[in-house]
């Protein structure tokens, strides 16, 4: 049986995530801040302190467990696999770790939503809530609010992310006048602040790939919440670079098509000069776009000389 375990906490975002006791605990930091560490620390020291306690972690996909969960227990923790806690139902819908004083980590894919139903937890920890792999993972969220429920402890639910834009995660954390009401409390956290257990020169490529200044930086390192507009064109100016589309003959016209799933569906034409000058025409721009939109759209850009 596990009595004790020394464990050294980052300064900053991963201590007050790890050790808070709010109902909504959310950890969201730069690449390599230490995110998934805390998460599986957190709940591990519910498991102790809990015991017959059940609780949920979930990943974007199910490959994600033996990418991200289970590389950092077995980091932290490997020395009580077999004695303590064992991996179960690999690769199959009751994939778990099942533990020696009758608690359970249910591993479970935020992918189907519709699968986090028809159990009851004491908690749930969200890893990487902010991806989009599979689109958002908001109905995951409000699906496992819905399952804190098991009698006789203290229930939370945390997330454990890099920001991703103004996202239900900026809503629930940031932009709701009642966050605070709620507890849904925001540790955010830098790359920096887990400097001590990333490779060197991992930083300064960090650095050097996101341009220190730029929103990538912000979001990939500094951890921010920052708009996606501007993040291709950050120097964009309506003022400079907005002009009523010019009367002369254009030497090629071409569009490009983004076809949406959770984003809108976009048409952007782009017409050259003579004189080498180019612009930019939006032809489409529609979220749930249907069929019919998207063709006449198509036809009506082909007619005006678009190839």
């Amino acid at each position: 049986m596990v009595t004790e375990v020394e464990i050294s906490l980052n300064k900053g975002a991963q201590d007050g995530f790890v050790r808070s006791q709010s109902p909504f605990p959310a950890f969201m930091g730069g690449q390599g801040s230490g995110k998934t560490a805390g998460g599986v620390i957190k709940c591990w020291m519910y498991t102790i302190e809990n015991p017959g306690s059940r609780g949920v972690w979930t990943e974007p996909v199910a490959a994600m467990f033996a990418e991200s969960c289970l590389p950092t227990l077995r980091s932290f923790f490997g020395e009580y696999e077999g004695s303590f806690w064992t991996e179960q139902g690999k690769g199959g819908p009751n994939h778990r770790i099942e533990f020696a004083n009758g608690c359970l980590w249910m591993l479970k894919a935020a992918e189907t939503p519709e699968r986090l139903v028809g159990f009851e937890v004491a908690w749930a920890l969200m890893n990487e809530a902010g991806s989009t792999e599979h689109g958002s993972q908001e109905q995951a969220y409000l699906n496992l609010v819905g399952r804190l429920r098991q009698k006789g402890f203290r229930h939370w639910l945390g997330v454990a992310t890099t920001p991703s834009g103004r996202n239900w995660l900026w809503r629930e954390w940031v932009d709701s006048p009642t966050a605070k009401e709620t507890g849904h409390v925001l540790f955010p956290g830098s790359t920096f602040e887990n400097k001590a257990n990333l490779p060197d020169g991992y930083i300064e490529r960090m650095s050097q790939t996101y341009v220190e200044g730029t929103p990538m930086y912000r979001q990939y390192v500094l951890g921010e919440f920052v708009q996606m507009e501007g993040l291709v064109l950050p120097n964009f100016d309506v003022d400079k670079h907005v002009a009523p589309w010019p009367d002369e003959l254009f030497v090629r016209k071409i569009a490009g098509v983004d076809f949406g799933v959770q984003s809108p569906t976009a048409i952007v034409e782009c017409a050259v000069t003579k004189t080498g000058h180019r612009y930019l025409r939006e032809w489409l721009y529609k979220r749930d776009c249907d069929d019919e939109t998207f063709v006449k759209a198509c036809r009506d850009a082909m007619d005006d000389g678009i190839t």
